[in-house]
């Protein structure tokens, strides 16, 4: 299944859309769905937006090491939501590496590039179902 949702930036009077696509973390896309709407900061690591930690539980489930560009993952570690623009502090040349292991549940479809510029430390953002 794939479900649109959308990451509202009021700050910058900005969103992004994500698909989240539940075929390699089926329970995870389904808490989060379970947990929206949900208003949170969001910080900035390198490329990487992730928000502070949020209502959603879940545990490994697929987990990934590297991730692909544009990918949006759940970070059990930090129950986070993580948007990936490009590499983190810890990535190696060609590999977007988060902080640690984390579940792959959907893609950035609709975005500004110019997000990640835009968040300096925090910024706060509503997550919500389109």
């Amino acid at each position: 299944m794939k479900k649109l949702i959308e990451v509202v930036f009021s700050e910058f009077n900005e969103s992004v859309s994500v698909e989240l696509d539940d075929s390699r973390s089926l329970k995870t896309v389904k808490a989060i769905l379970e947990n929206l709407p949900i208003e949170v900061n969001i910080n900035k690591w390198g490329q990487e937006l992730y928000t502070d930690r949020t209502s959603i539980v879940a545990q490994e489930e697929n987990a990934k090491s590297e991730v692909g560009l544009l990918d949006v993952a759940f970070w059990p570690e930090g129950n986070a939501l993580c948007l990936f623009y490009g590499p983190t502090p810890i990535s190696k040349v060609g590999k977007i590496v988060p902080a640690s292991p984390v579940n792959i549940v959907g893609r950035i479809v609709s975005h500004n590039n110019n997000i990640v510029d835009k968040v300096k430390n925090t910024s706060k953002v509503l997550i919500r179902q389109q």
